[in-house]
Formats: C-alpha cells, sequence, structure tokens
C-alpha cells in the first residue's frame, strides 16, 4: 500500500511514519521524534500560522509514477479545534484518496472541514445546522485551510482560510492571507467549477440515501453540474427561461386567441341587431332631414296664410262698419227691448237663487231626521242579537251540566289492567330474534356476493388464460406473452394502448420488441447488441400533445415503470455518415438500420436516440489494421463484429491522442428470434383452465346452499315481524284507554271552569239589555223633534217657489215682444250677422297663422345654418307640407317594421370591435415574439440534445459496464418529456437474474444495492467529470463482500487512469487482498484518547508493510 499521510508534516530527515501522531481529546498535544517544543508552541498560538502552499508544485511522485493534480483539485487540507483536531493537517494525492479508520477516529470530519472551508452551509452535510457547532470542545474558535490547485494562468495555488467562532456562529474567510468574504469564495468556487452542494460530486456520509432519493429531474441537474462542460449547463438554463418563456407566452397567446374568439362570438351574436340598428339609424336621419323640410314648408305656408289672412280681415272689417251705419236707425227700438229683457232675466236668476237657498235648509234639516233613525235601528238590531245571546247561554249552560255529569259517571268506571313493561319485553324479545335472522341474512348475501365476485374473477382469468392459449399457435402472441414475463409493466401499458388507439391525434406504437423485426436473422445478435433493454420496450408517440397523454396515463395514473419517446423527424432526415461503398471498403457489411424492418416512426426513434444509422455491423471480426483505419477515420465510433461491441471515445479536451477504446464481448439475443411454442407451457395453462373450471362448480354450488338457506330465513323473520304488528296493535288499543281514563279529572275540571265562565256571561248580557232600551227611547224623542224642525223648512221652499214663478212669466212676456220685433229686422240682422261673423273669422285667421309662422320660424332657426341653409331651402321648394308628411309617414312606417331585440347592440358592436384590433395587434406580437422564441429554443437545442444524447451515451457504457462485472444489469438514459421541466435521468438496475430492470429509487432497493448503483453512477462520472474533486463518504457500507470487492476494483481502475480528477472514498474498514494502484493514496487515521507518544512510534505503518511483505516471502 502506498505510504499513508500524517496528521502533521513531519520533518524531512524524518523516517517516513514517524509523523502519525494523534488528535487527541481536552487537553491532547502532538508528539514527534525532533522539534518537540517548537511544534508544541506552535499548535498553541492564538493566531493561525501563515498558509503553507505548494505554489508551484502541479504533480506528485507517487511509486515512480507522476499524476497531475487539476486545477481545482485539493492539494492540503489543515485543521486547528475543528469538531475531535486538536490540531492536524493532510496532504492529498491528485487521484484515488482512500481515508480509512476506526469508527469516530474523524474521518468524516475532514469531509466537514472541506465543505465549510470552502464557504459551504452545514446543511449539505446533514449535520449540524450551526457553525459553533463545529469548534473543538473547550475552544473558542476552529481554524480550517484548505489549498487547491491553481489553474494554469494563474501564478500560484489558491489557499481559502476560515475561522469559526462559537459564541456567535461567525465566520471569517481569506484567500492566500487576504481578508475576503463568502461571495468573494463562492465566486471562486464557481470559477474552479467546485459544487460540493452537488450530491454527484459531494456525497457526505448523512447524503448517500438522499441520493437514490433524487428525483430523475433532479438527478440530470446534478450530473450535468458535475460531468457537462459550461456551455451545456449554461444552454440547459436558457433552454428552462425559454421553455419557461414558451409556456408563459403560449399561454398568453391561446388567452388573447380565446378572448378574440369569445368577442367575436359576441361580436356576431350582435350583428343581426346591429345591421337593423344601423337600419334604423340611416332611417331616423332621413326622418329627421324630412321633418326639418316639413317645418320649412310649413313656415312658408303660414307666411302665405298670414297674409292672406290679413287682407280678408281687412276688407271683411270695411265692409261691416259700412253697412252698420246704413241700418243703425231701424235696429234701435229692438236694442231698448233687449235691455229690457235683460234686466227681467236678472230677477229671474236671482228668484231662483232664492228657491235653492230654501232647497239646500231643508236638505240641512232632514240630516238629524236620519241620524236618529239610524241609530233607533242600531239600537234595535243589538237588542235583538243581545236576545239571541241570552237565550244562546242559557242553551250552553245546560250542555255544560250535562256534559259534566256524564263525564263523572265514566271516571267512576275503572278501566282495563295495562301493564307497558310486559309488552315493551315481549316486543323487544321479537325485535332481537328477527335482528338475528336479518343478520344472518345479510351475512349470507355477503358470502353469496363474495363468492360472486370470485366465481366473475375466476370466468375473467378462464378467459385470459384461453386467449393465451389461442395466442401461443400465433407468432404475434408468443411475444406477447414473453413480453409479459420479462416486462410485465410494459405489457399493462401496450394492452391499454391497443383499446385506447382512436384517443391520440396521431398512431402511437407500441415497444420496438414487438413492433420491428431484423430482415437478416444472421444480424440478429449484431442488432440487439446496439440496442439496451429500454430500447426494445419503449412506447413511441408522433406529436408532443400524444407524448404528454401518454405518459400522464401510464406514468401518473397507471404507475407503470416505462418509457416513452417521441421523434417529430422523418426517417429519411437521418443520413449515413458514409456511403455504402465506403463502409464496405472498411470492412462492414451495413448500418444497423438497414437490417431493421418496422414502422418508419419506430425506426426514426431508434435512430435519434441510439444513432442506428451511423453505427455498423460486420459479422466477421476486424483485424488490427482494419481496426487502426476505422479508428482513423474518425466516422464510425459505434460498431459490431463478430462477437464484440466496440465503441471508440474522444476527449479532445485532453488532446488528439486522448482516445480511449471500449470491446466488450455479447451474447444471444433475447428478442426477435424464431421460437417454437413451449409445450410445458400450454400444458401448464391448460391444467389452469381445468382447475378454475372445478372452482367454478364449487363456487355455483355453495351459492345455490346459501340461497335457499336465505329463503328460510327471510321466511322465518317476515313471520316474527307479523307477530310484532299486532302486539304492538294490542298495546296502542291498551294504553290509549288507560290514557283517556286517566284525562277525565282534568277534562271535568275544565268544563267547570267553562260553565263557570259562562254563567257569568249571561248575568252581563242581561245588564247590557237593559241599557240598549234606555237609548232606544231617547233616540225616539230625538226623533220627533227632528222632523218637527222639518216641516217648518218645507213652508219657506213653497214661498220662494211662487216668486219663481212669477218672475219667470214675465220673461216669457218679454221675450215674445224681442221676437216679434227681430222678425220684422230679420233681414238685416242676418245681414250683419254674416258680415260680423266674416269680421271675427278673419280676426282669428290672422292671430292662428302669425302663430303658426312664429312656431314654425323659431324651429327652423334651431337647425338653420348659414352651411346648411341654400341646401334645405332648395329642397323644399315648390312642395307642400303634406308631400312631406307622406314621405315621413313612409320612412316612420319603415322604422316600425325594424325592431331590434338590444337597442345597446351597436355601442357594445363597435367597443369589441375595437377591442378586438387591440387584442390582435396583440395576438401578433406575441406571436412574433413566440417564434423568436421557438426558434431560439431549436437552436440551443438542436446543439444541447446531441451533446446530452453523447454525455449520457458514454455515462451508460461505464455504467452497464460497472454491473456487467458484477453479472447485474444498469441502464442510464435520458427521459424526454413534453415538458422541458420533466427530463430527467432514469437510472435502472436489475441485481438477480429473473427480474427486468428496474428505476432506482428508496423504495425498491435494498441499502446495499442502492449504495452499489450510487458508486457505479458515481464512477461512471469519473472520466467525464468537470469537477476537480469528488467526495464519498462510507458508501461501501452495507455491500456484501463480494460487490465490496467488485465495487473497489472497479473504483481503483476508474478512478486512477489519467486525465481523471481527484478522488476520495471515505471508509472505516476494508477487505483484505484488495487491488492496489501506484496512483493512489492510503491515508490512515490512528486516533483514541490513550494513544501517546509510544504508541504513535509503535503505530509505524513502514513496520507492518515489512511485516507483511516478509510473510508473502517478498523481498
Amino acid at each position: 500500500m502506498a505510504a499513508a499521510t500524517s496528521l502533521k508534516r513531519s520533518a524531512p530527515d524524518a523516517d517516513d511514519y514517524s509523523f502519525l501522531r494523534l488528535r487527541g481529546g481536552d487537553g491532547s498535544r502532538a508528539y514527534h521524534d525532533d522539534d518537540d517544543e517548537e511544534n508544541e508552541d506552535e499548535a498553541s498560538s492564538d493566531e493561525m500560522r501563515p498558509p503553507q502552499r505548494r505554489r508551484t508544485a502541479t504533480s506528485q511522485i507517487t511509486n515512480g509514477s507522476a499524476s497531475t493534480f487539476h486545477p481545482g483539485a485539493i492539494v492540503r487540507v489543515k485543521l486547528r479545534n475543528f469538531v475531535t483536531y486538536s490540531e492536524a493537517e493532510f496532504f492529498l494525492g491528485p487521484n484515488l484518496n482512500m481515508v480509512i479508520g476506526p469508527n469516530g477516529t474523524g474521518k468524516s470530519s475532514l469531509v466537514c472541514a472541506i465543505c465549510l472551508g470552502l464557504g459551504y452551509p452545514p446543511s449539505v452535510l446533514g449535520r449540524a445546522s450551526a457553525f459553533g457547532e463545529f469548534v473543538k470542545h473547550g475552544s473558542d474558535e476552529a481554524e480550517l485551510e484548505v489549498e487547491l490547485q491553481r489553474r494554469p494562468e494563474d501564478a500560484e495555488n489558491y489557499v481559502v482560510g476560515l475561522v469559526i467562532r462559537r459564541e456567535d456562529n461567525g465566520r471569517k474567510f481569506t484567500i492566500n492571507g487576504t481578508r475576503s468574504n463568502h461571495k468573494d469564495v463562492q465566486r471562486l468556487m464557481r470559477r474552479l467549477r467546485i459544487q460540493i452542494d452537488n450530491l454527484c460530486q459531494f456525497l457526505p456520509q448523512d447524503k448517500v440515501a438522499e441520493f437514490a432519493g433524487l428525483s430523475p429531474v433532479e438527478l440530470l441537474e446534478k450530473t450535468l453540474h458535475a460531468a457537462a462542460p459550461q456551455e451545456m449547463i449554461a444552454w440547459q438554463q436558457e433552454l428552462k427561461e425559454g421553455f419557461k418563456a414558451q409556456k408563459d407566452a403560449q399561454l398568453s397567446t391561446e388567452k388573447t386567441r380565446d378572448e378574440v374568439k369569445r368577442m367575436e362570438a359576441k361580436q356576431r351574436l350582435l350583428q343581426a341587431d346591429v345591421d337593423k340598428l344601423r337600419e334604423r339609424k340611416s332611417i331616423q336621419e332621413e326622418v329627421a332631414k324630412l321633418k326639418q323640410l316639413r317645418l320649412i314648408a310649413l313656415y312658408t305656408e303660414a307666411r302665405n296664410r298670414f297674409n292672406d289672412a290679413k287682407a280678408r280681415k281687412k276688407e271683411a272689417t270695411r265692409t261691416y262698419k259700412m253697412l252698420e251705419r246704413s241700418v243703425a236707425p231701424t235696429l234701435e227700438a229692438v236694442n231698448r227691448k233687449q235691455d229690457y229683457q235683460r234686466k227681467v232675466k236678472g230677477v229671474v236668476t236671482l228668484r231662483r237663487r232664492e228657491l235653492e237657498t230654501a232647497v239646500a235648509e231643508a236638505d240641512k234639516a232632514l240630516g238629524p231626521v236620519e241620524t236618529t233613525s239610524g241609530k233607533m235601528t242600531q239600537t234595535e238590531s243589538s237588542i235583538r242579537t243581545e236576545e239571541e245571546n241570552f237565550k244562546e247561554k242559557k242553551k250552553r249552560i245546560g250542555a255544560l251540566r250535562k256534559e259534566i255529569t256524564d263525564l263523572n259517571a265514566k271516571y267512576a268506571q275503572k278501566p282495563r289492567e295495562f301493564k307497558a313493561a310486559d309488552f315493551n319485553l315481549k316486543i323487544r324479545e321479537l325485535d332481537h330474534q328477527k335482528r338475528e335472522k336479518e343478520q344472518k341474512h345479510m351475512d349470507l348475501g355477503q358470502q353469496r356476493e363474495a363468492i360472486r365476485r370470485e366465481g366473475t374473477g375466476l370466468k375473467d382469468q378462464k378467459t385470459a388464460l384461453l386467449k393465451e392459449l389461442e395466442d401461443l399457435d400465433s407468432q404475434e402472441g408468443q411475444l406477447l406473452n414473453q413480453l409479459k414475463r420479462v416486462n410485465p409493466d410494459v405489457a399493462a401499458g401496450w394492452a391499454w394502448l391497443k383499446d385506447n388507439q382512436a384517443e391520440f391525434e396521431k398512431e402511437v406504437f407500441g415497444p420496438p420488441m414487438l413492433t420491428c423485426s431484423v430482415k437478416d436473422k444472421r444480424y440478429s445478435d449484431l442488432v440487439q447488441s446496439m440496442l439496451q433493454e429500454s430500447d426494445f420496450f419503449c412506447f413511441t408517440t408522433q406529436s408532443k400533445e400524444d407524448h404528454k397523454k401518454l405518459s400522464d396515463q401510464l406514468h401518473e395514473k397507471m404507475g407503470l415503470s416505462v418509457t416513452v419517446r417521441s421523434c417529430f423527424r422523418s426517417l429519411d432526415s437521418f443520413k449515413p455518415p458514409l456511403p455504402k461503398e465506403e463502409l464496405s471498403q472498411l470492412g462492414f457489411d451495413g448500418y444497423v438500420a438497414d437490417y431493421l424492418d418496422g414502422p418508419e416512426p419506430v425506426l426514426a426513434m431508434l435512430c435519434a436516440e441510439k444513432r442506428l444509422h451511423q453505427s455498423a455491423l460486420s459479422l466477421k471480426e476486424f483485424s488490427d489494421e482494419q481496426f487502426e483505419r476505422i479508428q482513423q477515420g474518425e466516422v464510425i465510433n459505434y460498431f459490431a463484429a463478430g462477437r464484440k461491441l466496440h465503441r471508440i471515445t474522444r476527449r479532445r479536451e485532453y488532446g488528439p491522442g486522448a482516445v480511449s477504446v471500449r470491446v466488450t464481448g455479447f451474447g444471444r439475443g433475447r428478442f426477435w428470434t424464431d421460437q417454437p411454442v413451449d409445450s410445458s407451457e400450454k400444458s401448464e395453462l391448460t391444467r389452469k383452465v381445468e382447475e378454475i373450471e372445478g372452482k367454478i362448480t364449487e363456487l355455483s354450488e355453495q351459492f345455490r346452499a346459501l340461497s335457499r338457506e336465505g329463503e328460510t330465513l327471510r321466511a322465518e323473520g317476515q313471520e316474527l315481524e307479523e307477530k310484532k304488528t299486532k302486539l304492538m296493535a294490542q298495546k296502542s288499543e291498551l294504553q290509549a284507554e288507560y290514557t283517556q281514563w286517566n284525562g277525565l279529572p282534568d277534562k271535568i275540571d275544565a268544563k267547570k271552569k267553562v260553565l263557570d265562565r259562562t254563567m257569568t256571561e249571561l248575568d252581563e248580557a242581561k245588564a247590557r239589555r237593559a241599557d240598549l232600551a234606555r237609548q232606544h227611547d231617547d233616540a225616539a224623542i230625538e226623533m220627533s223633534r227632528a222632523v218637527l224642525n222639518h216641516h217648518e223648512t218645507l213652508g219657506a221652499i213653497r214661498k220662494a217657489r211662487q216668486k219663481l214663478l212669477e218672475a219667470q212669466v214675465w220673461d216669457l212676456e218679454v221675450e215674445s215682444d224681442v221676437a216679434s220685433l227681430k222678425d220684422k229686422n230679420t233681414e238685416i240682422t242676418n245681414r250683419l250677422d254674416e258680415e260680423r261673423a266674416k269680421v271675427e273669422q278673419a280676426r282669428k285667421d290672422v292671430d292662428e297663422f302669425r302663430k303658426t309662422a312664429q312656431k314654425a320660424s323659431e324651429k327652423v332657426a334651431e337647425f338653420l345654418t348659414p352651411e346648411n341653409r341654400e341646401e334645405l331651402t332648395t329642397a323644399a321648394q315648390d312642395k307642400e307640407v303634406a308631400e312631406f308628411e307622406a314621405l315621413i309617414g313612409a320612412e316612420q312606417a319603415k322604422l316600425e317594421m325594424i325592431e331590434a331585440g338590444n337597442p345597446h347592440a351597436l355601442e357594445e358592436y363597435e367597443r369589441y370591435a375595437q377591442k378586438i384590433e387591440q387584442h390582435r395587434n396583440a395576438q401578433e406580437n406575441q406571436e412574433t415574439r413566440l417564434a423568436e422564441i421557438n426558434a431560439k429554443i431549436e437552436e440551443i437545442k438542436s446543439q444541447w440534445e446531441p451533446r446530452l444524447d453523447q454525455l449520457v451515451g458514454q455515462i451508460n457504457d461505464a455504467f452497464s459496464y460497472n454491473f456487467e462485472q458484477i453479472s447485474c444489469a444498469g441502464e442510464v438514459g435520458v427521459h424526454k418529456d413534453e415538458d422541458f421541466d420533466k427530463w430527467a435521468i432514469e437510472i435502472k438496475v436489475k441485481f438477480r437474474q429473473g427480474e427486468t430492470l428496474q428505476r432506482l429509487d428508496q423504495h425498491r432497493q435494498s441499502g446495499g444495492e442502492r449504495a452499489v448503483s450510487t458508486i457505479f453512477y458515481l464512477m461512471a462520472l469519473q472520466a467525464l467529470a468537470q469537477a476537480p474533486f469528488r467526495v464519498v463518504d462510507e458508501i461501501n457500507q452495507g455491500m456484501d463482500p463480494r460487490n465490496e470487492r467488485m465495487v473497489h476494483e472497479r473504483m481503483v481502475e476508474v478512478a486512477c487512469r489519467e486525465h481523471t480528477s481527484q478522488y476520495f472514498l471515505i471508509t472505516p474498514k476494508l477487505l483484505s487482498g484488495l487491488r492496489y494502484d501506484p496512483r493512489m493514496k492510503v491515508h490512515v487515521i490512528i486516533s483514541g484518547e490513550r494513544v501517546d507518544e509510544t504508541g504513535t512510534k509503535k503505530m509505524n505503518l513502514s513496520k507492518f508493510v515489512q511485516i507483511q511483505r516478509r510473510l508473502k516471502g517478498l523481498s
């Protein structure tokens, strides 16, 4: 084994192992052969010593083999008062560093020091959350110093210092002795690509289980940060942001599109009303214009009529005055008689008023007569009512007395004996018996239902077995049965897909194991060697929507562990790198894709995933010369020849010579082979069918027996119910009789109270009857007085009527005289009346036409402007009002025929139109933005995805190879989901024969299996590591010796290659006889409170090695 590293660096001339010393408990001190005093002083100093940096050394010589520290690798770690260490210093190797020692010696403290010293929080360790808890007990401060290898462009190594204060959990950082803050340290870590918070780089003891619990999405993130170039990580971040922006843009675009559709739909609903409203608006505008023209015509017409009427009035007035002057003497006698007639009519009017006054006084005197008459009538009615009430009360008193006597007689008779408890006991007994019957019947029903369900299940099993028997005779059936055996989840998914194919936009294809075949059976094993197990069992979709729908169904709803892939490129787009002629010259028979037959989308998917169009085949193995030519061509990097599989990997970042070749053998393929029907399987299926038929017959007999027993129980239960009904009827009858008798005393008391109250009411009725008689007598006296007063007013009416008749006689005589005079002057009077009427009519016409013209003029002035005056007056010229009224009537008739359901439809329509225009502009901008995002995504993805496939392919090769070495199986692939956020690394493992590959998680595998899978995955990352170092703490705990030995073998092989990053394995124990490599360095921690200077000297590993070599007979 290599020389072990000490806890403190020794003097140059000391023995190789003499510098081993203890970190102890309180008051512990360091022991050394030389300079003890000096070392003790240094250990107790209050200030941290100046950093001892390897400023120029970039390589370390170990047993004659030189290895180089990668930039960022840990060269040295120094501790003081940290956890249980008083003082310690580790000098590390550039490749594999194995830190061993018993539990509790402080191995994991080295891991804690690396984590905290490089600026990461305790949560990464899964341990204490406060920094002060890492300070050694009894000390106030802890000091750490981590030296990192410089980059080629740097002048010296980086030494990161940290002081932790217990009191306030404070931290102080330095870089190369200069005071720095936490952000400075973080920036340095990013420059050196150190990712201690990435479980793929830094896996402390308490985080091993958490690694297996990483979700596939998180694992992809961690893997890229650990193994991918920085540009791939940047691309992934850009893709995440791009897909997020794409989702947001799609959502916004879809929302805007839906909003436009919604508003357009509402617009369409308004269209009919809008058309009607627009037509109405046009007609209304025309009607308004016609009304304006009608007003102008009306004004013109009124003005003309006014002028005509004015002229007629003037002429009529002149004619009337001339006639009046000529007949004035003749009409004077008539006028005097008419004056006398007017005076007589005044007397008639006066005496009519006197008569009306006398009648009013008589009517007033009649009021008291009618009032007193009403009072007498009301009093008489009340007297009759009280008489009837008095008689009714007397009758009621007699009836009550009789009822009280009858009730007393009933109460004297005792009821039949009634014991409710006896009846209740009998009823409860019947209920109990009935419930027992019902419970038995229910139990029988449940047994029958269980038998029915079991029988249905057996029939379904029989149908399925018969179908399997039928399928055994067909090629498809044989393949399907094989699929059910090797991967039940995929078989279940395929069965669902066949029944639900119509739910998808495009055809979805099942596993290539079923849908594809090899054209030439000679190449079957070679073709299958190029594929992994998941490639045979994956489903293929042709659209993003179908991919998401199928993934949700199989993963989320059915919980199946299956792979769903998509390929949106045509098979023709996958071009081979060389023409077939040139390929043949290299010794190949053809490309893998040439020998596969199947649906084009499935073949295109396999080309996209496994590069089958770039991978070649040959039935014969190649000579060294042929292989050299293929390797130099740098075109075909993956091929199968004979019985061997070749993969050529180039690490261009390490120069043109950094080429590794992996050659593995392969056996016979499991699929795409012609196999005869398994007769034993057929016999087994037939036996199962017969066994199920026997069980069905037995269940049928049990079901019939239970049915008969159930009928018997039902009849007995019905009989018990009838008995209970009769018993309850008897109980109710006796109970009602007793209750009625028991309530008689209360009823008698109530009747007596009613009798007393009725007799009181009878006395009150007598008093009211006497009072009403007195009121009737008073009303009769008042009535007599009112009648005498009314008789006096009737005499005054007779006198007033006599005077009125006398005046009317006078009026008739005068009216006869006037009529006689008028008859003599009738012609003259008629002529005057006619002329007077003409004057009056002319005057009215003038007033009317003046008002009409004024109103029309005011209305015309409201709308007539200098701009429209000429147009409107011209349109109204030479037209009458009637013409415009006719036109208005016609237009209004049209208007009445047009009725809109929504009077505000036009406003809403125009508002929607404006919003739609705004949304369409926004939609165009969003679609432009979405197109830009899609183009950017496609551009980045076209670079990132092939690199990802290549990276995961390399990880898978190493991971699968590691598992093959322990006779197990493992596979690493990329799950490409429709949702980019769900892209993930899928790790599948198989530890036993007969199992299928299962996803690695915390539930399916044991702790030891998870540990093996974890270390193999980390080892697979080793050759691709971008991080400068990797730490694994006690990963081998829980492994059985066989697995631990094989894991160690692979770890040494991988970690000690050239061009690999630094590796730390922390373990409390190791098996004997493990592989050793000159590039590895073993650090043995010897610790304990009772280890003193003597003990330290005795633990001389150099002597142990010499003893071991002597035992083996070596010099």
